[in-house]
This record gives C-alpha cells, sequence and structure tokens, in this order.
C-alpha cells in the first residue's frame, strides 16, 4: 500500500492517514496488557519530554550512551497535536485524541466558554476523570504500575485525568531520580512497570531553543541518567525511552497573529491550542465557519495550513480518518485548525505577553515534531 501524502510541503501524512496508526498508542499499550494476559520481568520506561528523533539524530555526539543504543532504536508517529497532553494520555490510554478528548495544550472548555489548561487544569474547576473518561491503561491492566515525575506533577489535572490506577512517586529535580526508579521497581514488585517522566530537554528547549547551550546540556544530562539507569537498575530489567513530541526553533519574524487577517477578528469567539497548533471556534454558524475558514487560508498563505473541523475528522489528523467524535469531544474542536509550517508561530493576543516567549516549541505536522525514538534493551 502506497504511503499516505502529506498534508501540505514541509509536512507529514496525518497520524492516521488512510489506515495508519501511530505507534505512539502501542508503546505502553504492549506493557500493559488487559487481563488474562500476563507480563513476567520489570520494565522502565523513561518518557524524554520534547526529544524528537531529529533532535537526537543531530546531537548524537552528546549522547554517547543513546549513540551505542542506535541500532536498538527505531522512529515512531506520535499523535497531533504534537504536544505533551495530547501524546500522553494517547500513551496512557492507547486511543487516539478523537476518543479521549485532549486535543491540545488548552482544550475549549465548551460548557465554560473558556480555555482549559490540560497539564495544570487552570481554568475553571472541572473534575479530570469526567472530562476524561475513557478508561487507562493502568486501570484495566492487573499489572502493578508507579508512575515517577517531579513531585510538582503529584495530583496535577493531566496526572488525575491519565494516570488513573498508577501510583505516584514524586522527586525533587536532578541527581535523586535514578533511586527514585530503584524505589518504584520495588514497590511495583517483580513483574511491574515504571515510567519516569524526564523534563529537562523540553524545558530547556522552550526556554532557551534547541540549539542552545542549555539544551546540550540537558541532553547530556539525559544521556548520563540512561547510563545511570543501566547501571544500578536489577539485572534482566527492561529499558525503554521514547519521547512525546520534538521540537522546532522559533522564527521571531514569523509570529503570525490569526485576528490580523481582514475580516477574522470579529469572526472569532475562541482560540485554544498552542503556538504550532491553533482551535479557532466561530461566533456564528456553519456559514460564517466556512467563510472564517476561507479568509484564514488565503490571508495566512503558505506559512499554516488551515483545516475546517470536517477536513481534521476526514483525513485522520486525530484519530482513524473518517471517525465521527463523541458530542462531547466535537464541542471541544474549534471549526478550523491551524498547523504551522516551517519556524513560523501563532500568535493569541488574547493571551498575556510572556515575559520569556519560548524559542523552541512543538504542536504541529513538521517530522521534527512529530517524530520520536523507541528504545528498547534489556538491562
Amino acid at each position: 500500500m502506497p504511503a499516505p501524502e502529506p498534508l501540505a510541503p514541509g509536512l507529514l501524512s496525518a497520524p492516521f492517514a488512510g489506515t495508519a496508526q501511530p505507534a505512539m498508542l502501542d508503546v505502553l499499550a504492549d506493557l500493559l496488557p488487559e487481563p488474562g494476559r500476563s507480563l513476567s520481568g520489570r520494565d522502565v520506561v523513561v518518557l524524554a519530554d520534547g526529544l524528537g528523533s531529529e533532535l537526537l539524530r543531530d546531537h548524537h555526539a552528546l549522547a554517547p550512551t543513546l549513540r551505542r543504543a542506535a541500532e536498538a532504536t527505531r522512529t515512531i508517529r506520535t499523535v497531533a497535536p504534537a504536544t505533551t497532553a495530547t501524546a500522553m494520555t494517547s500513551l496512557l490510554t492507547g486511543a487516539p485524541p478523537v476518543r479521549h478528548g485532549v486535543l491540545g495544550y488548552t482544550v475549549i472548555d465548551p460548557e465554560h466558554g473558556t480555555a482549559l489548561n490540560q497539564l495544570t487544569g487552570d481554568g475553571p474547576r472541572v473534575d479530570p476523570t469526567a472530562w476524561m473518561p475513557l478508561p487507562t491503561l493502568g486501570e484495566r491492566s492487573e499489572r502493578k504500575a508507579v508512575q515517577v515525575g517531579p513531585a510538582v506533577h503529584a495530583g496535577s489535572h493531566l496526572t488525575r485525568m491519565a494516570y488513573r490506577g498508577w501510583d505516584f512517586l514524586g522527586h525533587r529535580r536532578g541527581g535523586d531520580r535514578v533511586e527514585a526508579v530503584r524505589t518504584a521497581l520495588h514497590r511495583a514488585g517483580r513483574d511491574g512497570l515504571v515510567l519516569l517522566h524526564a523534563d529537562d530537554v523540553d524545558h530547556a528547549g522552550h526556554r532557551h531553543g534547541t540549539r542552545s547551550a542549555p539544551w546540550r546540556e540537558a541532553l547530556e544530562d539525559l544521556d548520563a541518567l540512561l547510563a545511570a539507569l543501566l547501571r544500578r537498575l536489577p539485572r534482566g530489567t527492561r529499558l525503554h525511552l521514547t519521547a512525546d513530541h520534538g521540537m522546532v526553533d522559533v522564527e521571531p519574524s514569523a509570529r503570525l497573529d490569526p485576528t490580523r487577517v481582514p475580516g477574522v477578528r470579529e469572526r472569532i469567539d475562541l482560540m485554544a491550542g498552542e503556538s504550532r497548533a491553533r482551535w479557532i471556534r466561530c461566533r456564528g454558524g456553519a456559514d460564517d465557519a466556512a467563510e472564517l475558514h476561507a479568509l484564514l487560508r488565503e490571508g495566512l498563505g503558505d506559512a499554516v495550513l488551515v483545516l475546517s473541523r470536517e477536513e481534521v475528522i476526514a483525513e485522520g489528523v486525530l484519530g482513524p480518518a473518517g471517525e465521527q467524535p463523541a458530542a462531547h469531544v466535537r464541542a471541544r474542536m474549534g471549526d478550523v485548525l491551524l498547523l504551522a509550517r516551517g519556524r513560523t508561530t501563532l500568535i493569541d493576543p488574547t493571551l498575556p505577553t510572556p515575559r520569556h516567549p519560548e524559542v523552541g516549541v512543538h504542536g504541529s505536522l513538521t517530522p521534527r515534531e512529530a517524530r520520536v525514538p523507541l528504545l528498547s534493551l534489556e538491562v
């Protein structure tokens, strides 16, 4: 079967185009099997937040541990939008975004008429379980699973939404992560699973960019962490590494404000998402949404791929091509989705100007954002 066509020059095909399914959905699904299928032995998964395959390839010289494991590493697709909340929820449920309804960094909350932060829950109070009601892999599996992450993640919206069925073990940043993983393995037992969320690379990229000294240092620290795990984990442990998304650096001259397109501002009711994948909800009905789509497509030109909600569904951006979302998920989708191309970012003028604008960003369907590594080896 021929490979699906790219959605636009510089972008990959939709993650679910044709009969495709991004392998991100299977990573934990294979390690948290349904009842009746057990796994023997220990597994540790390191989620290297923000470490795309192309970034890793370009910086192998800084990561000797990962470089030595290159033959055990393959490249897989993440979901769209290529962002932590969406990818983590798909990873932890085995479900596409069109089913779990976590459609970006912020998502339209139709009940309150605002954008809800999917990491922290900032905004009107919502029950994370009601917001994302699908059963998680942790809830469905009989295997003991422990989440290891920064202590501030305990009780977060994302943790309560997607990690249901997992125990949580927090750590401070820095050198105690190896001991935290060892403790978590002890709690999980001989046949347990531990997931370590390592977010250093992502934080450095957002603040300083992927070509900066802090980003290179963060990659070196991640590589050293893997080396330490390989030395200190119990023999026979299976160690896996993957990422939720990659990252591209901003071109400051390519920051676009969609509301500056003539005729657009007065048609916008709400914006959500992030700077590389913006959802826009229209004030009016179907005719107004069609007009908004046409205005944005003409006004933003080649810098942005403009998709209507029906095109998003038909192309397989959020789930199997043509699969209609449940009513509550459809209500969270805007009338239009903007996917940035090149090094463009999309500004939401309703948000306060940040003191430190992000340098590294993600969310769209460029290879640099949408392809991530998957490493598996035995200690």
